[in-house]
């Protein structure tokens, strides 16, 4: 499979499991998603693994996604998107409980 390599997939996978632990708390419920891109140019052809994301879903409604970006020089980040996809905040994956915090208190309300 083409794409993230699956030693940089796990340790993104690992940082979305540490944050979701912190959301229990704020009572925000997380899905785990694993994507694959397929192309089907004449045909099937090899897979992509994109990076691993997760929802956050809270008070019954699915409130952001949130995925682990590696910035250059800069190490990994939370990026929060909204159900649109917009990106609209990142969080260092270095305090979990801090971004959990800062997430339940955006989607409050």
């Amino acid at each position: 499979m083409y794409g993230m390599p699956e030693e940089r997939a796990e340790e993104h996978r690992r940082a979305l499991r540490e944050l979701a632990k912190h959301m229990e708390p704020y009572d925000l419920r997380c899905r785990h998603v694993e994507r694959v891109h397929l192309p089907m140019r004449w045909g099937f052809d090899k897979g992509f693994l994109l990076p691993p994301e997760m929802d956050v879903y809270g008070g019954g409604r699915f409130v952001v996604t949130v995925a682990v970006v590696d910035v250059p020089g800069g190490g990994a980040w939370y990026l929060v998107k909204r159900p649109d996809g917009l990106p609209v905040q990142a969080y260092t994956v270095g305090d979990p409980a801090h971004a959990a915090e800062a997430i339940a208190a955006d989607t409050a309300g």
